[in-house]
């Protein structure tokens, strides 16, 4: 009887240290915190992690242009000692003989052709080619000394490097067109411009002025009282 009852005391103390251990780890596994997720890695500074770098396609490798045929450009001949001299090598212009007239003179202009290329050249300079014009300055031409004076003398001259030739004019102030038409009029006082042209090289725009005459003084009246002046007596018979 008493063995029975010490084998139930001891069976009741095993059981009762099992409960107790049992409660103890369920007490631990309650408390234990769960394990928290990584975190996002922290940004950078400069970088918006809420923007997307697009992505660049790749680049497609265009056709290299096609070039474009020009047209070659021929050198302008090589100019010879005697040839004939062309525009590029020649320049013309005008002088008048002084910047201002006056209505009723006749001015006096000079032409001028000189040779400012490199090489000696011919060219006809003669009055059949070379010309003097006066312009309006509305462009209006009003003579040339080959209208009423025409001309076919020809001067072939020889121009060396820098030479000129020079020839001299003269005009009367009257207005003057192809052909010489009648009756031709004097031209009035006003600003006006002198061109020179050979064949279709032309020069630069000189211009003068024609003024107006001045107003002739009128003899004074004799005085009152002077005796009036003798006549000579008239001749007998």
């Amino acid at each position: 009887m008493g063995i029975a009852v010490l084998v139930t005391g001891v069976i009741a103390a095993v059981v009762v240290m099992v409960v107790m251990n049992t409660s103890g780890a369920e007490t631990k596994n309650a408390v234990k915190p769960a394990p928290t997720q990584a975190g996002a890695p922290t940004p950078l500074p400069g970088e918006n992690p809420e923007v997307k770098t697009p992505v660049v396609p790749p680049a497609v490798n265009a056709p290299a242009p096609t070039p474009t045929p020009t047209a070659a450009v021929a050198p302008p001949p090589v100019l010879q000692e005697g040839d004939d001299c062309p525009d590029s090598t020649l320049a013309v212009k005008g002088i008048t003989s002084q910047p201002q007239y006056v209505v009723g003179d006749q001015p006096k202009f000079t032409m001028v052709v000189t040779n400012i290329g490199l090489v000696a050249c011919e060219r006809d300079v003669g009055a059949a080619v070379l010309a003097a014009y006066v312009y309006g300055l509305d462009n209006t031409r009003l003579w040339s000394n080959l209208d009423c004076a025409p001309s076919n003398e020809t001067l072939v001259k020889t121009f060396n490097p820098g030479e000129q030739v020079t020839t001299e004019v003269t005009w009367t102030g009257m207005g003057s067109a192809p052909g010489c038409p009648l009756p031709r009029q004097p031209i009035g006082p006003g600003t006006y411009n002198l061109v020179v042209q050979l064949g279709n090289l032309r020069s630069a725009t000189v211009p003068f002025i024609l003024a107006q005459p001045a107003p002739q003084a009128e003899a004074p009246a004799p005085a009152q009282g002077a005796p009036a002046p003798e006549q000579a007596p008239a001749p007998a018979g």
